[in-house]
């Protein structure tokens, strides 16, 4: 029977860098969920923040971006007050800085019903668009997340950046107020030259019962308030159910297990070539829980896929809406334009123009336990480049077109495979396979990767595993 992998399986097993404490990366993952940011595909995020930096101005009240200060370095609480929620501004953008004092008074749970919606988006309750309302004809979702007191206090004490999000200094709009409650807006355009959906954010504090309601908006043709109205519609009700503040106990083992966690990440690289073995490091204890043998027997650089050899169905996003239209008469990949990352960051300003070659291998994998097990079939694609001091750094790029974007989905993950015995759910599982005990299956992965990258291209194996060190072949060797 097929195990049903959520999106925090997902990313326990596949993270390459440090494991986030379950207690604290639940509201992450939730929150990230509820906006959609990891995409509606399913498929697995690679974990890295992205600052979207496209600076068109919707709204003329922009120009209040200037009222906004790095705030005080002591909180003040007025008497009746829990909560305190402050925007910063830095030099990469605007993020928000919570405090919260428990001792005031219990932590309520709240219940937020919107009375008004904007026109085509419809709710879902499970599927691609789970939890929030998605509008068929533009695209667009909207989300409302909201955050009681004793939330805020657990991600204040434990995170830097309490409500998930930086800003870009300009997509700022105003402060205003609304039903008693200070109201931040934001509104940004799409980075993809491609599409000109308008994203909204606004966010309601009420800082007398400590909680924080966040709207977003995203898709074409939104009134430029429309955010706004859906935010003063909330029906905002405070319950008589309270939510238990985390001890300071239970913070400092947060704290601690962040930290752990952190000064962890293994730099230690493991190198094989084509035909080789490769087998769980020791050090990641995967081979005591789940056996397993990778080997990759064949590798090669393509300028096209064709039809015949490499069927459709076998693409992970659909052939005829995504992958085609990206494609030469001679099925070569377009060119396509592509911004920079600096430090996490879109550098809008740098973007440029490469194509685009298929890196193709053929890979073994044998599930050598005594039972039948579920196994992460797919190697990543990793550009790694010397940082100047001997090792490896991974870089990517973020694409300027939103098709192309959507076909590469994860740089790190492949676009085509041929082994797909999960497809439910837009394919969300794709990546794992049943094995027998002792059975060897063959599996054909494809990636597009950008030519000028082709030299710091490897595949990777076992670096999802928390703390473990990357196994990697070269993929021009």
């Amino acid at each position: 029977m097929k195990k049903e992998y959520s999106q925090q399986d997902i990313e326990r097993i596949l993270k390459s860098d440090a494991k986030i404490p379950a207690s604290v990366d639940e509201r992450i993952r939730e929150t990230y969920r509820e906006l959609g940011v990891t995409g509606n595909t399913g498929r697995k995020s690679a974990g890295k923040r992205t600052v979207h930096r496209k600076k068109r101005k919707v709204w003329a009240a922009v120009a209040a971006a200037a009222v906004l200060t790095t705030g005080l370095g002591v909180t003040a609480f007025a008497v009746s007050q829990l909560m305190n929620a402050d925007l910063k501004e830095t030099e990469e953008g605007l993020f928000y800085e919570i405090s919260v004092a428990p001792e005031t008074k219990e932590a309520h749970d709240i219940k937020v019903t919107p009375t008004y919606i904007p026109e085509g988006y419809v709710y879902h309750e499970d599927g691609p668009y789970a939890l929030k309302w998605h509008n068929d004809a533009t695209g667009g979702d909207m989300s409302i997340v909201k955050y009681n007191a004793a939330d805020l206090y657990k991600m204040s004490k434990t995170q830097d950046e309490v409500l998930h999000t930086m800003f870009d200094k300009d997509s700022f709009v105003e402060t205003t107020t609304i039903n008693e409650m200070k109201t931040d807006v934001f509104s940004e355009g799409s980075i993809y030259k491609d599409n000109d959906s308008v994203r909204h954010d606004v966010f309601l504090f009420n800082e007398e019962y400590g909680y924080a309601v966040q709207v977003y908006l995203e898709g074409t043709g939104l009134a430029e308030d429309e955010a706004l109205k859906v935010a003063r519609g909330l029906d905002i009700e405070v319950l008589e159910t309270t939510v238990e503040y985390a001890s300071d106990e239970e913070l400092d083992a947060l704290k601690q297990e962040i930290a752990t966690a952190a000064g962890k990440t293994s730099e230690s690289l493991h190198y094989y070539k084509i035909g080789d073995e490769i087998t769980p490091p020791p050090e990641t204890g995967l081979d005591d829980v789940m056996p397993q043998i990778h080997k990759v027997t064949d590798i090669q650089i393509l300028d096209s896929l064709p039809l015949d050899q490499y069927p459709k169905e076998n693409y992970i996003e659909d052939y005829d809406t995504v992958v085609a239209p990206l494609l030469n008469e001679d099925g070569t990949l377009k060119d396509h334009e592509r911004y920079p990352l600096k430090n996490g960051t879109i550098a809008e300003d740098g973007i440029e123009s490469t194509g685009a070659k298929f890196v193709v291998a053929t890979t073994e994998i044998t599930n050598t336990g005594d039972m039948a097990q579920e196994i992460y079939i797919a190697p990543d694609m990793l550009l790694l480049a010397d940082n100047g001091s001997g090792s490896l750094t991974e870089y990517w790029y973020w694409p300027a077109s939103e098709a192309y974007h959507e076909f590469v989905v994860d740089h790190r993950m492949p676009e085509y495979q041929t082994v797909q015995m999960f497809t439910d759910n837009q394919k969300t599982h794709v990546h794992f396979a049943e094995i027998g005990a002792g059975e060897t299956i063959t599996c054909t992965f494809a990636w597009a990767v950008d030519e000028d990258c082709l030299d710091d291209a490897y595949l990777g194996f076992y670096g999802g595993v928390a703390d473990a060190p990357k196994s990697l072949v070269k993929v021009t060797e």
